[in-house]
């Protein structure tokens, strides 16, 4: 499975950047607004694995738009223990008020090879000034993120081992697939068994047992760094995953 395989079926505008698949998916864009999405990329920074980029308490500089590879938000106990509350993957943003909210309430590292626009706050001021369309697609950005770390918590509170490693597998998988980065049910897997530890809040043998019994029962088949969903249908049900506030809207 290599990246060049990557179709998708939610007929995204022609675009190379993943925010303007990601909006696109919900309204047609017009040049204009296509324009200005690609234009926010003109200053980029590539940065390595397991380096920060934003740092719990520091002050917001600037909004981080991801173009390709994956990063996560997370914060460190007093006692250096590692907690993930959330991953960012293309087309996603961090730091979108950056106008309104002066330091971080977390903190932000490359998983992978990780390249970023780098926004100037201006640049975000003008999205509501001058095009409703983008500002109202940017609301419903906020409004999935605050969903998804609400099904974070859910995870961490009611639900068992490997219903929890499901509906997170179930949450990615959603996600890329709405900016085509996904092969029907494959998608790339970067995560080591250590970051699904310090995302699940399991120990490092519960993972490695809970990865094992998928494998072992055909519901999920593991390829080159790919991860496939044997049986979407399936293991929504069992992990209770509700994908709805993850699709695409009209607007």
């Amino acid at each position: 499975m290599t990246k060049q395989d990557i179709v998708t079926d939610l007929r995204p505008p022609e675009s190379a950047v993943p925010i303007a698949r990601k909006l696109g998916a919900m309204t047609l864009l017009s040049d204009e607004e296509l324009a200005f999405l690609e234009g926010l990329h003109s200053n980029s920074a590539t940065i390595t694995p397991e380096t920060d980029f934003i740092g719990d308490g520091e002050a917001f500089k600037a909004t981080f738009i991801v173009v390709s590879g994956w990063a996560i938000r997370y914060v460190l106990t007093p006692s250096g223990r590692r907690q993930i509350l959330s991953y960012a993957l293309p087309g996603d943003i961090l730091g979108l008020h950056v106008n309104f909210r002066r330091t971080s309430s977390y903190s932000a590292a490359a998983l992978t090879q990780l390249e970023l626009a780098v926004v100037e706050p201006l640049r975000i001021n003008e999205i509501s000034q001058k095009y409703p369309v983008l500002a109202a697609g940017l609301s419903w950005c906020t409004a999935r993120e605050f969903a998804i770390l609400g099904d974070q918590t859910v995870r961490l509170g009611r639900l068992d081992a490997s219903k929890r490693l499901i509906h997170l597998l179930l949450e990615l998988w959603h996600r890329l697939r709405l900016v085509g980065e996904t092969k029907e049910d494959w998608f790339e897997f970067p995560m080591t068994q250590n970051d699904l530890a310090d995302t699940l809040g399991l120990s490092l043998v519960h993972i490695n047992r809970q990865m094992q019994k998928l494998k072992k029962l055909g519901l999920i088949t593991m390829d080159n760094g790919w991860l496939r969903l044997v049986n979407v249908p399936k293991l929504t049900e069992y992990a209770e995953f509700n994908p709805e506030h993850l699709q695409e809207f009209r607007i």
